[in-house]
């Protein structure tokens, strides 16, 4: 029996060693600063400038505006934005084409939505369509631009930050909130490691 406590407690201590690994080299879900914005650049494209909302705290409006120049705009040329929400836990919504708006002959296209509870950036991607059925989005390589929150948190960096937190420090051990709570990855971790030492205790 004493010999069998002792198998389980090594295959126990093998796989949070294992879960260690896993969790160092698993890349992070925001994988830019924080605090810093992604901008769109709109040198050599039909658009002349985007604005759009910064530094938006939860459950506000979140707007943006593009801009088309006048061969764009009077070559039929509209424009379409997805939007993406991201929380503080690193978890991000499914994107999602948003309803805009043309004015000033269809030159200004815009948008704007409500922010999610606890969201630490808004991405997004603009896409022009053509008259002639051929579409371009931004940014070009394929990532989102990103406008971060009033109060977010850099999973990378574990610090909070933003002109909208009352309290910007960074967690503790990586594992404890701003509430004192433990994280959603720590306790997932807990969680696999004690199914593991059940499964291998009824063995």
């Amino acid at each position: 029996m004493e010999n069998h406590s002792g198998i389980i407690v090594a295959r126990l201590i093998t796989l949070i060693c294992m879960l260690m690994l896993i969790g160092t080299f698993i890349p992070s879900v925001a994988a830019v600063k924080g605090g810093e914005d992604l901008e769109v650049d709109v040198n050599n494209s039909p658009m002349m400038w985007i604005e759009h909302s910064t530094n938006v705290s939860d459950l506000s409006n979140w707007e943006i505006t593009v801009k088309l120049n006048s061969n764009a705009s009077n070559n039929g040329t509209t424009v379409k934005i997805l939007s993406q929400m991201c929380t503080n836990e690193g978890v991000c919504f499914a994107p999602k084409f948003v309803d805009v708006s043309s004015s000033d002959e269809n030159s200004s296209w815009s948008s704007s939505w409500q922010t999610i509870d606890d969201h630490a950036y808004v991405n997004w991607k603009v896409t022009l369509n053509y008259s002639d059925g051929e579409e371009e989005t931004w940014p070009k390589s394929g990532e989102y631009a990103k406008a971060w929150s009033a109060c977010w948190y850099d999973i990378n960096n574990n610090i909070w930050g933003g002109e909208g937190c009352e309290i910007a420090v960074p967690l503790e051990d990586g594992a404890r909130n701003e509430n004192g709570l433990p994280s959603i990855g720590f306790l997932a971790t807990m969680a696999m490691i004690a199914v593991a030492a059940r499964k291998l205790h009824s063995e």
